[in-house]
């Protein structure tokens, strides 16, 4: 089968490379443009561009397909038996849907009908979703509302944060879709429906749970408010991973690692602020520098231990060390 490979983050790049190991003929890439990334903001590749060309397949970078009609003329003049779409960042027109002769398919990482969208690994986490997954769909023009022919879950531990996540579910999407692929081979001749059913494809209707959407995650998203529980703001951070942050002093302290100060790790600090009336409790505000344990921060219910951190300007480090950086002691207030 002839394949075109539509994606863009390295979670996409790294589908790609195990596909194209496997023994696949990928004949194209179609990617999302160049972008600025990093402290310089250089003009930078996608992950999916960079493996492509090491591998020595065509890229053909779009801002928008839907409006590209060259890259349509050229993608439809290379007769693909099947697009495969993970995380490629566009929603496909109907006339890039129909080209293939064995249909489009995308890899998403959730459990449909939960989570359709752009970021569904984030809001799985910040959701504090029990567990997660990867399904296979038949495209449509609706937003990942397509029959499921492959999926498979997994359960999000509570140490997962968005890289180590991401990367699990990486390797379940590779699996179903090198699963999925042997499987479409032998629909060949047959039309849209008839490959369906030979398929085993399940409605979204018929599959558990429902429809969640995952939007976007925006900048505001990733800045911490310590009135909330300390669960939500752990599960934020984790979400968010390593972009979650708080302010102090005007400068950005990004939050890498942190856990709730439960009953069987809670400082003196600590004990003494649950047994205040909730009234009396400042969420932001240090309850405890301590050079072997770290920071301690109030929330809106529980104490949060940061284990590790980052300070605008400076590489990531343990929490003691953040607070000597940024000259922090305690009853400061973090969020101002």
């Amino acid at each position: 089968m002839k394949i075109v490979f539509w994606g863009t983050p390295k979670y996409a790049a790294e589908n790609l490379i195990t596909i194209v190991n496997a023994g696949h003929e990928v004949i194209a890439v179609v990617t999302q443009p160049d972008r600025k990334r990093g402290r310089g903001k250089n003009l930078s590749p996608s992950p999916v561009k960079e493996a492509a060309e090491n591998l020595s397949i065509p890229v053909y970078a779009t801002h928008s397909i839907s409006k590209d009609q060259k890259t349509k003329e050229i993608l439809l003049n290379l007769k693909a038996d099947v697009y495969l779409v993970v995380a490629f960042g566009q929603i496909l027109p109907k006339e890039i849907l129909d080209q293939p002769k064995l249909g489009c398919w995308n890899s998403h990482a959730s459990l449909l009908p939960a989570w359709r969208g752009a970021a569904p690994i984030q809001w799985s986490i910040i959701n504090a979703d029990r567990k997660t997954g990867v399904c296979i769909m038949s495209m449509e023009e609706g937003l990942d509302t397509g029959p499921v022919i492959e999926q498979e879950s997994t359960v999000i531990k509570d140490s997962d944060n968005l890289e180590i996540l991401t990367n699990r579910l990486s390797i379940i999407s590779s699996k179903l879709l090198l699963r999925s692929l042997k499987k479409i081979k032998l629909t060949k001749g047959l039309n849209k429906s008839s490959r369906l059913n030979q398929l085993n494809a399940i409605d979204q209707k018929n599959l558990k749970g429902s429809p969640s959407y995952a939007r976007q995650i925006t900048k505001d998203d990733n800045l911490i408010d310590w009135n909330q529980d300390a669960r939500k703001i752990i599960k934020k951070i984790q979400g968010l991973y390593p972009n979650a942050y708080t302010f102090y002093n005007a400068k950005r302290i990004k939050i890498l690692e942190a856990i709730i100060s439960c009953d069987n790790n809670l400082s003196n600090e600590s004990q003494d602020i649950k047994n205040q009336s909730k009234t009396d409790i400042i969420p932001g505000k240090i309850i405890m520098i301590n050079k072997k344990i770290g920071l301690e921060i109030m929330s809106n219910d529980y104490p949060v231990l940061v284990k590790y951190a980052q300070l605008e300007g400076k590489k990531a480090t343990d929490s003691y060390t953040l607070s000597v950086q940024s000259n922090l002691s305690i009853n400061d207030k973090l969020g101002v």
